[in-house]
C-alpha cells in the first residue's frame, strides 16, 4: 500500500512563515509526526480553496494534541488565538468558529474524496467539538482501527445560549438521539416564537421569489445566457471560495440613531460598540444595535437566487455576516457585497478606484447619493433621491485586493436601491449588453461600473434602468 508523503520532511519557508508564524500564536511543526504529515497535505492542498484560516484552524488544533495540550482545544480559545478575537468575546454572538468548522469538515471530505483517496490515514473533527482524531484507512477507504492518541476532549454546546441561525443546517453539530430530542424540546420551548416568525418570513420570500423566473425569462436568449454565465463562471472557481456578504441593518440602526459614521478600522476591531466618551454612555442602549445581526430580506433573496445562476458553485459559496468577514478573506477569495458603504463598510476599502462612490450625509445641507468622481458630458456629478418615489442603485466589478480574484459590488441608496441592483445583474437581458463590451478576446471581464435607477414603491423597485457606466480602458 502506498503512502502519500510530504514534499520534504520540512515544509518550505514561506509556507511555514504564512501559516505556522503569523497571528496571535506560533503553531510548531511536528515534521516527523504522521498525524502532523497528513495534517499538512490536507492544509496545503487544493480541497481547502487557498484560505489561510482554514489551514490555520486544522493546524492549530493538530499541535495542540501532539503537544498534548487538548484542553486549549475549545471554541473560545480558537476564536482568539486564530481568529484574532478579542479576549472574553461572546461566541453566542459571533459564531465564526462554528462556521469554520463545518467548512473545514467539509473540505476534508473532498479532500480524501480527490487528492487524498489514497491516504492510509484518516484525518476527522468529530461533531460536537474540535480536537481532531486519526483513523487507519484500508485502500478501500473505510476505517480500519484508531491511531493512538489522546482521549478526544467534546465541546457539548449550551443549550441555553442563544442559537444562531445558521446553526440549523443539515451538518449541525449533533450528539446522540436521546440528547437531540432534549435540544430539540428545549429550542422549540425557547425559540417557538422566532421559528414561527421565520416561517412567516420563508412563506412571504416565496411569494417574493415568484417574481424573479419572469425576470430572468424576459427577452432571454442563449447569447444572453451565454453572456451571463461567463460573469458567474469568473466570480465562482473551483480553486477560491467566493464570500456572499449581506449587509448589516443592525449598524445601519445605530448610525442612524447617533448620528455618527462607523470607520472601517472601528467596524473590524469592534470598538464602534465600545462606550468610551459621556455621550456614548448615554447611548449605551443604541450601541448594543451595532451587536445584534440583523440584515435584509432583499440581500437574503439576492443570496438565495446566486446559489440557483447556472455557473455558480454552491460548494464554493460561502455566505458570511459583514461582521465576520476579514481581510483576508478579500485577498485569497472572491466576494460579492451586498448593501451601501453605511451597512457593509468593507466597500470602503475598494471606493479609491471606482468612479461611482456613495455618500451618506446626515446633513440636510448636504444631500446623500452617488458620488460621479468623473462626469462625462451630460452625466450629473450627483445621483441622489429627491424624493421618495426614485432610487438608484450601483454594480461594480473590481479587482479583490490581491488582484487573483475579484469583488462584485452591489447595493443601493436604501433598500429598494439594492433591490434595483441585484435585479438587474440577475437579469442576463439587461446585463449581456455590458458584460460584451467588458469581454476581452480571451473571455475575460474587465472591470465595470453600473449605475442603475428605478422607481420605489414602497422600499420596492420597479423594473431596474441603466444611467450610466464604467469600463476600464473604454
Amino acid at each position: 500500500m502506498q503512502t502519500l508523503e510530504p514534499p520534504s520532511a520540512t515544509p518550505s519557508e514561506p509556507a511555514t512563515r504564512l501559516l505556522l508564524e503569523t497571528g496571535k500564536v506560533k503553531i510548531d511543526s511536528h515534521a516527523d509526526d504522521p498525524r502532523w504529515q497528513i495534517a499538512w497535505r490536507i492544509a496545503t492542498s487544493g480541497s481547502l480553496g487557498r484560505s489561510r484560516l482554514l489551514a490555520r484552524f486544522l493546524l492549530f488544533t493538530v499541535d495542540r494534541l501532539i503537544r498534548g495540550r487538548s484542553d486549549e482545544i475549545t471554541e473560545q480559545q480558537i476564536g482568539i488565538l486564530v481568529f484574532d478575537r478579542n479576549e472574553g468575546y461572546d461566541s453566542n454572538e459571533d459564531n465564526i468558529v462554528r462556521s469554520y468548522a463545518r467548512k473545514l469538515r467539509r473540505r476534508i471530505d473532498n479532500y480524501y474524496a480527490n487528492e487524498g483517496k489514497n491516504e492510509e490515514m484518516y484525518l476527522d473533527i468529530p461533531r460536537g467539538g474540535y480536537v481532531p482524531s486519526f483513523t487507519q484507512r484500508d485502500l478501500d477507504g473505510s476505517a480500519r482501527s484508531h491511531t493512538p492518541s489522546e482521549e478526544t476532549h467534546t465541546e457539548v454546546p449550551d443549550m441555553q445560549a442563544s442559537v444562531p441561525l445558521d446553526r440549523l443546517q443539515s451538518d449541525e453539530e449533533t450528539g446522540s438521539a436521546p440528547r437531540t430530542s432534549f435540544a430539540l424540546h428545549q429550542f422549540l420551548r425557547r425559540y417557538g416564537i422566532l421559528l414561527a416568525l421565520c416561517m412567516g418570513i420563508s412563506i412571504g420570500l416565496s411569494l417574493h421569489f415568484t417574481r424573479f423566473p419572469r425576470l430572468l425569462k424576459h427577452g432571454l436568449s442563449s447569447s444572453d445566457e451565454d453572456a451571463s454565465k461567463s460573469l458567474w463562471q469568473q466570480m465562482f472557481v473551483a480553486d477560491r471560495d467566493t464570500f456572499v456578504v449581506p449587509s448589516d441593518d443592525g449598524l445601519v440602526i445605530m448610525q442612524r440613531l447617533t448620528e455618527r459614521p462607523v470607520p472601517l478600522a472601528r467596524y473590524i476591531d469592534g470598538s464602534y460598540r465600545n462606550s468610551n466618551s459621556e455621550r456614548d454612555q448615554s447611548n449605551a442602549e443604541i450601541l448594543k444595535l451595532g451587536a445584534r445581526r440583523y440584515t435584509s430580506i432583499v440581500d437574503l433573496d439576492f443570496a438565495v437566487h446566486l446559489m440557483q445562476v447556472d455557473g455558480v458553485d454552491p460548494a464554493r459559496l460561502v455566505v458570511r455576516y459583514a461582521r465576520d468577514l476579514r481581510m483576508d478573506d478579500l485577498r485569497t477569495g472572491n466576494a460579492v457585497l451586498i448593501g451601501s458603504v453605511e451597512s457593509n463598510p468593507w466597500i470602503q476599502i475598494f471606493e479609491p478606484q471606482m468612479n461611482f462612490r456613495q455618500r451618506v450625509s446626515t446633513n440636510p445641507q448636504i444631500p446623500s447619493g452617488f458620488l460621479n468622481t468623473h462626469p462625462h458630458p451630460g452625466e450629473r456629478d450627483l445621483y441622489g433621491t429627491p424624493g421618495r418615489d426614485h432610487t438608484y442603485g450601483q454594480i461594480a466589478y473590481v479587482p479583490n485586493l490581491s488582484s487573483v480574484g475579484h469583488v462584485l459590488i452591489v447595493g443601493g441608496l436604501n433598500t429598494a436601491g439594492t433591490q434595483a441592483a441585484t435585479t438587474f445583474l440577475l437579469t442576463p437581458s439587461l446585463m449581456a449588453p455590458i458584460l460584451r463590451r467588458a469581454q476581452t478576446a480571451d473571455g475575460q471581464i474587465r472591470p465595470f461600473e453600473l449605475l442603475v435607477s428605478a422607481d420605489n414603491f414602497s422600499s420596492n423597485a420597479s423594473t431596474p434602468q441603466l444611467i450610466t457606466e464604467r469600463i476600464e480602458n473604454r
